[in-house]
């Protein structure tokens, strides 16, 4: 939902009713992120917890500094006031990709634990 709503964002921003509407719900899918994420590394890390949750914060940091400097990066270039929405997107499907690749491999580790 969170990479189809930043794509629906960029086509419909000029139109002010929806975009207001996208931007609430693309916060309120965003703020599950962190949480998603921190519980998925735990259970990943089951071993050693702490060190698991600390690698999660990091990342959490790391993309809280990424994502504005990339998007700005996206308006200095000169492509236009969207570029931060397709920065977004494009970062969204990264780690969408590295989510679907990682959960294979963790199935696979538990399968062959088991």
């Amino acid at each position: 939902l969170l990479l189809t709503g930043w794509f629906v964002l960029a086509l419909v921003a000029s139109h002010p009713f929806w975009l207001i509407v996208l931007v609430l719900f693309q916060g309120f899918l965003s703020f599950g992120v962190g949480s998603t994420l921190i519980t998925r590394v735990l259970y990943a890390a089951s071993g050693a917890p702490t060190m698991g949750g600390s690698y999660a914060t990091a990342a959490l940091n790391i993309g809280a500094a990424a994502g504005p400097v990339l998007g700005a990066l996206g308006l200095a270039t000169g492509l236009g006031l969207l570029a931060p929405v397709w920065v977004a997107s494009v970062l969204t499907a990264i780690a969408l990709v590295i989510m679907l690749l990682t959960r294979r491999a963790l199935t696979k580790t538990a399968a062959e634990a088991n």
